[in-house]
C-alpha cells in the first residue's frame, strides 16, 4: 500500500473528521467539568436543605423534651421547696395537705390530678378513676428520688412522682397528673409548626393520641404523616403545601410506640431550592455555551496547520524533500516544533533503518541467550530440541537428553543470599561447558536448572558422561572466600523412548531427574517404564496417605543410637516407614516428599510427636532409664504459630520419667523462617525437650545459624564423617569441628556408622556417641527393644547375631554381670 493512498492525506473526509472530533472533544471536556461543577454545586445546596430540615425538627424535639424538664422540675421545685412536707408528723397529714393546696396549684399548672401513695397498691387520688401508672410507682420506690413517666390511652398525661419521708420515718409517694397539651402548644408558639403524639400501634384513624389544634388542614397533615409514618424522614404535599415531617421517640414514655410527630410547611425553602435549580442550570448552559465557542476560535489555526502537517509528513518516509511552513513572527507554537522535528526526522531516518537490522541480531541474540551463564535458554533450547528430534526422525538415529538440577540451591540462595547464588551458578555452568564436548548443546532453563543435548551415543556412553560431569561439579567451589561442594541431581531420557516427541522427551527427562531426588540426590537416573509407573504412583499418594494413618498403616521404626565409650544403648531415633497394602513396606524417601508438599504433612507430624509420647510413656513405664527418644518433623510444621505450645501441652500430659524427648530438625528448615523458629526452640527447650540439629555437614553448613539457634546436640551427616577416613583435608575439618561443638557444649553423634574401620577412627579421635548399620538397623518396636535388653544383660554393644562388638584395641570390653544360672 503506497503512502499517497494512505486515508490520512483524504483531505474531503479526513480533515472534515478531525475538525469534528477535536470541536467535540473541547465541547465534552467543557460539559464535563461544567457538569460537575453543576451536580456539585446541586449537591451541596440539597445537603445544606437536608441539614437546615433535620435542624428545625431536631430543635422542636429538643423543645418539647425540655418542656417536660420544665414541667417535672416546677413540680419537684415547688414540693420539695415546702419544708411543711417534711415535718408531717404522718402520710394522711401530707394527703389532707395535698387536698387543701392542690386547687391553689392548679391555677399555676396544668395539674389534672394529684395522689399521695402509701403503697403501690394503697394510695388516695383526687381523680378516682385516674390512678398513678404501678410502673412509676415501682421505679421511684427503686430509686428513692423524682421520677416522671408519659402516659397515652385516649389522650396523654405526664405523671410525675416525688419521693416523700415524713418525721415519723414513713415513706411515700406524692404523684401528679399533669396535662401534655400546653407543652405541645408553648413548643409551637414560635414557629409555623404541628405537633402531635401517635401510638403506631393503634390503628390508623385512632392512632393520633394528642395534637396541638384540630384545624381541617392540620388534620390532614396528620393523616398524611400516618401514611407515612414507617419513614425516618417524611415529606409529602398536602393542598400544594410541601410538608416535611419526622418522628421522634419520647423519653419516660410508658410504651415504645409511642412518638413525637413534627410536621413543618417547607414549601417556601422548596420554591428557593427550584429556583437556585433553575439559576444554576441556566448558568451551566452559558457558560457551555461560551466554551464551545472559544474553542472554535483556538482550534482555527491549528487545524490550518494539521492540514499541511499530514499531506506534508508522509513524504519523508519516502525519501521526499520537506519544505517548513511560514512561522508566526509574535509566538511559536507546537507546529512550529514540529517542522524543526520533521527536519530532522527526514535527516535521521535513512540512519534508523540501518541500524534497525543490526539491533535485530542483537534483540535475536538476546531473547535465545541466558544473561548470566551466557548459555543459550530455554528458549533456545526448545527451538533447538524441536529441530534436532525431527533431524534424529528424519535419519532414524538416537538423541538424548540429560536434565540436571542443582541439590540444596534454595537453601544456599536463602543462606548466603542471591548474588552469592548467582556467582555459583556461573561456576557450575563453565564446569559443565568444560564437558560439553561430549554434547551438541548446553542449555540453561533458568533456575538452578540445566539440559544437554547428545547426538548417536548407546545408553552407557552418555550415563558415564553424566557420572563423569556429577563428579567435575562436585569438586570443591570457592567463591568470596567460602569452599562448598555442589551436588547435582540428573535425569536421562532418549528420543525413542519419547518417540520423537519433545515434550514427552522434556517430561521423561524430568521424570528421571525428580527420581535421582527421591533416592537421595547427587546421584544419575535413566528414565525406563518402570519409573513412570512409580511417577503414577507419586500421584495417587495424596489420596492414599489419609487413609493409611486412619486405618494404622503407618508405623515408627526405631534405630538405636549408641555410646562407644560406655558400651550401650543411650536412645532410639523414630523413623516412618508405610506399609502400604499394595506396595509393601515403603520408606519414606518414596512417599514423603509428595506428602510434605500436600496437605497431610501437619497432621503427620503431631501423629509422630504422639506415638513419640507414648513410647516414652512405655519405656518409663517398664523402668528403662536414661533413653533419648528422637523425632523429625517437617520445616511445614513451624508455619503453625502455635507448634510449640502444642508439643508442650502434650509434653506435660506424659510421665518420661529419667528418659528424654529429642526434636530433630534440619538446617534448611531454620533458615526459611528463622525467626519464628527461633523463638518456637526456645520454648520448646525451657519445656525440657531437648533440640537436635540432624544433617550436620551436608551440603553448605551455616555457623552463623548453628550460633544463634540454641540447641542441645549436632549429628554430624554420615558423608561428611565417612570421607574422613580416606581424606586429610576432611580429616582437619571434622575434627575441627569436633572441638568447635565441645567450645560450644554442644553433644555430639555422628550418623551413617556401617563399618568397623569407621567406628574405630571415631573412636580414637574422640567421637563417643554414634547411629549406624553397624549398630543397628531401623527395627519394629518389639525388635528394638529386645535389642535393647540383650545389651543391657550383656553389659556391651552386640551386632545382629548378638555378639559383643570389639572396637578400638584401646578400648577394654565391660564383663557381663553373673547371673544364677551360669550364663554372661
Amino acid at each position: 500500500m503506497k503512502l499517497s493512498k494512505f486515508p490520512l492525506v483524504d483531505l474531503k473526509n479526513r480533515y472534515v473528521s478531525v475538525r469534528l472530533k477535536l470541536t467535540l472533544v473541547l465541547i465534552l471536556a467543557a460539559g464535563i467539568v461544567v457538569s460537575i461543577f453543576g451536580l456539585t454545586a446541586m449537591e451541596h445546596y440539597q445537603n445544606q436543605q437536608a441539614q437546615l430540615k433535620l435542624s428545625y425538627l431536631d430543635n422542636y424535639a429538643l423543645e418539647f423534651n425540655d418542656q417536660i424538664e420544665r414541667l417535672s422540675d416546677s413540680i419537684t421545685y415547688i414540693f420539695e421547696a415546702q419544708t411543711l412536707l417534711s415535718q408531717a408528723e404522718s402520710m394522711q397529714d401530707l394527703e389532707r395537705y395535698l387536698n387543701r393546696q392542690l386547687p391553689d396549684l392548679q391555677w399555676l399548672m396544668p395539674i389534672a390530678n394529684g395522689c399521695t401513695v402509701f403503697a403501690i397498691d394503697n394510695y388516695a387520688c383526687s381523680v378516682l378513676d385516674s390512678p398513678p401508672p404501678k410502673e412509676l410507682l415501682e421505679q421511684v420506690t427503686l430509686r428513692s428520688k423524682p421520677m416522671r413517666l408519659i402516659e397515652c390511652y385516649e389522650v396523654c398525661y405526664l405523671w410525675i412522682s416525688l419521693p416523700i419521708r415524713t418525721l415519723n420515718a414513713e415513706q411515700g409517694v406524692l404523684a401528679f397528673q399533669l396535662e401534655l397539651a400546653d407543652a405541645l402548644i408553648n413548643v409551637t408558639q414560635r414557629d409555623d409548626i404541628e405537633l402531635a403524639i401517635v401510638d403506631l400501634d393503634r390503628p390508623l384513624y385512632k392512632s393520633i393520641l394528642l395534637a396541638t389544634n384540630t384545624q381541617v388542614l392540620s388534620q390532614q397533615w396528620f393523616d398524611s404523616a400516618i401514611e407515612y409514618r414507617n419513614h425516618d424522614n417524611m415529606e409529602f404535599k398536602v393542598e400544594d403545601k410541601t410538608i416535611v415531617g419526622k418522628l421522634y421517640p419520647i423519653k419516660d414514655s410508658s410504651n415504645s410506640t409511642l412518638k413525637l410527630v413534627i410536621l413543618k410547611d417547607w414549601s417556601e425553602q422548596v420554591f428557593l431550592q427550584t429556583r437556585f435549580e433553575n439559576q444554576l442550570t441556566m448558568l451551566l448552559l452559558f457558560t457551555m455555551a461560551l466554551a464551545i465557542a472559544i474553542g472554535l476560535m483556538l482550534m482555527r489555526r491549528p487545524l490550518s496547520n494539521l492540514r499541511y502537517h499530514t499531506a506534508s509528513l508522509p513524504t519523508i518516509l519516502e525519501n521526499e524533500s520537506y519544505k517548513p511552513q511560514n512561522k508566526l513572527h509574535l509566538f511559536n507554537d507546537e507546529f512550529d516544533s514540529l517542522d524543526h522535528i520533521s527536519i530532522e526526522l527526514a535527516n535521521s531516518f535513512s540512519d534508523m533503518r540501518s541500524s534497525i537490522a543490526a539491533n535485530t541480531k542483537v534483540l535475536e541474540k538476546m531473547a535465545m541467550e541466558d544473561p548470566l551463564t551466557e548459555l543459550p535458554n530455554r528458549t533456545a533450547f526448545l527451538k533447538q530440541l524441536g529441530e534436532a528430534l525431527e533431524e534424529a526422525a528424519k535419519q532414524g538415529e538416537e538423541l538424548s537428553l540429560i536434565y540436571i538440577d542443582l541439590d540444596n540451591f534454595k537453601t544456599i540462595n536463602d543462606t548466603l543470599g542471591h548474588d552469592f547464588g548467582d556467582l555459583l551458578l556461573v561456576q557450575v555452568a563453565k564446569r559443565i561447558m568444560r564437558l560439553s564436548q561430549f554434547a551438541s548443546s548446553t542449555f540453561r532453563l533458568g533456575g538452578d536448572e540445566f539440559t544437554l543435548l547428545i547426538n548417536q551415543k548407546d545408553k552407557d556412553s552418555v550415563l558415564g558422561f553424566a557420572y563423569s560431569l556429577a563428579q567435575e561439579i562436585a569438586r570443591d567451589i570457592t567463591i568470596s572466600g567460602i569452599s562448598m561442594k555442589v551436588t547435582l541431581s540428573i535425569g536421562i531420557a532418549t528420543a525413542k523412548q519419547a518417540e520423537y516427541e519433545p515434550q514427552l522427551l522434556v517430561k521423561y527427562a524430568d521424570l528421571a531427574m525428580y527420581s535421582s531426588k527421591r533416592k537421595g540426590r547427587n546421584c544419575c537416573t535413566h528414565f525406563d517404564i518402570e519409573l513412570a509407573r512409580q511417577n503414577d504412583m507419586v500421584f495417587t499418594i495424596e489420596n492414599q496417605f489419609q487413609n493409611a494413618m486412619s486405618n494404622n498403616e503407618l508405623e515408627l521404626y526405631l534405630q538405636p543410637q549408641v555410646s562407644m565409650q560406655h558400651q550401650r544403648v543411650t536412645g532410639f531415633e523414630l523413623l516412618l516407614r508405610w506399609n502400604h497394602p499394595t506396595q509393601g513396606l515403603m520408606n519414606p524417601g518414596q512417599f514423603l516428599d509428595t506428602v510434605e508438599s500436600g496437605r497431610h504433612i501437619l497432621p503427620l507430624g503431631y501423629w509422630v510427636i504422639d506415638k513419640s509420647l507414648a513410647l516414652l510413656e512405655e519405656l518409663t513405664s517398664k523402668g528403662y532409664e536414661e533413653l533419648t527418644i528422637a523425632f523429625n518433623i517437617s520445616g511445614r510444621q513451624f508455619e503453625d504459630k502455635h507448634f510449640a505450645q502444642k508439643l508442650i501441652s502434650k509434653f506435660k500430659t506424659v510421665n518420661v520419667g529419667s528418659n528424654y524427648l529429642e526434636l530433630e530438625i534440619t538446617e534448611s528448615v531454620a533458615v526459611q523462617n528463622y525467626q519464628q523458629v527461633k523463638t518456637q526452640l526456645n520454648e520448646i527447650r525451657a519445656a525440657g525437650i531437648r533440640v537436635a540439629f540432624d544433617d550436620f555437614g551436608k551440603g553448605f553448613t551455616s555457623l552463623s545459624y548453628l550460633s544463634n539457634l540454641a540447641c542441645d546436640k549436632i549429628k554430624f551427616d554420615r558423608e561428611f564423617g565417612h570421607n574422613a577416613i580416606t581424606s586429610v583435608s576432611t580429616q582437619n575439618i571434622v575434627l575441627s569441628m569436633r572441638r568447635l561443638m565441645d567450645t560450644l557444649d554442644y553433644e555430639i553423634l555422628v550418623e551413617g556408622v556401617e563399618t568397623l574401620e569407621h567406628a574405630n577412627w571415631l573412636k580414637k579421635n574422640g567421637f563417643d556417641k554414634v547411629q549406624g548399620y553397624f549398630f543397628g538397623r531401623p527395627q519394629t518396636k518389639q525388635e528394638a527393644l529386645a535389642f535393647y535388653q540383650q545389651c543391657t544383660e550383656k553389659g556391651a554393644l552386640l551386632d545382629k547375631d548378638g555378639n559383643v562388638l570389639h572396637l578400638h584395641p584401646l578400648f577394654k570390653i565391660p564383663q557381663a554381670p553373673s547371673h544364677s544360672n551360669g550364663t554372661s
